[in-house]
């Protein structure tokens, strides 16, 4: 670990801990992440070792962790799931679309199929099974590689320093005090893993059509995305 980042953040966290409670620095808009970077006042925030998080959950909230399209022996499986899985938009627009957070630990009911996934260690893929309603597997087609996997989550860098506070509104106008602070190294790619068996780190579908513009009616993926709940999101790194 690279020592010298994790001091100076520590150090610029005492000045602020002793400040008090700090304004919300764009009128309750901000936020007390981004009021906390700009307290820390730190000429370059981007640590290549150390994220910087508040401690403050919102248990409906959950964090992009990163984007991975499914695979299979076809080709574009988001257009073959949207194809023979998707439902029509509205009844005034009746084009497929298909949205959906499926996990492993539980079955997700879309357009009359059952979603979920399933980790296999033998084969080293994360499937997604499609079911029909008496639990009948139907299609487990689209997979993700442990290894394409591996190689995104280890994007995250390995040291997270976590902010705790308290927020306060008064006169309409919020403020945050950063009172302690907690840091953890992220687990190793196993440990997502068993997140993601015990269902706390789901996938997300958000398949959609394009309705204005050269690709009117064409299928519009904004990714699928590996998420986890903002509450749940030290469960990825040992406390150090």
């Amino acid at each position: 670990m690279n020592y010298e980042e994790l001091e100076v953040v520590k150090k610029q966290f005492q000045k602020i801990n002793k400040k008090g409670y700090i304004l919300d620095i764009k009128n309750n808009k901000a936020g007390p992440t981004k009021t906390l970077t700009s307290a820390l006042n730190i000429k370059n925030p981007e640590f290549k070792n150390i994220e910087i998080r508040i401690k403050d959950f919102n248990l409906n909230k959950h964090i992009l962790l990163f984007k991975s399209t499914p695979i299979g022996k076809e080709p574009n499986q988001i257009k073959r799931i949207r194809n023979k899985y998707g439902y029509p938009e509205s009844d005034e627009n009746r084009q497929k679309i298909f949205k959906a957070s499926v996990q492993a630990s539980a079955s997700t009911f879309v357009n009359g199929k059952l979603f979920r996934l399933k980790v296999d260690y033998d084969q080293e893929k994360v499937f997604l099974l499609i079911l029909e309603k008496n639990f009948m597997l139907i299609d487990d087609k689209a997979y993700w590689n442990f290894k394409d996997l591996a190689s995104k989550y280890n994007r995250h860098k390995p040291y997270l320093f976590l902010v705790k506070t308290w927020n306060k509104l008064e006169n309409n106008q919020k403020s945050y005090k950063y009172y302690d602070y907690e840091i953890y190294k992220l687990k190793d790619f196993q440990g997502f893993l068993k997140l993601l068996e015990q269902g706390l780190i789901r996938v997300t579908f958000n398949i959609s059509i394009y309705k204005k513009g050269p690709k009117q009616g064409e299928i519009c993926d904004t990714g699928t995305t590996f998420e986890i709940e903002e509450l749940d999101f030290p469960k990825l790194y040992e406390k150090i």
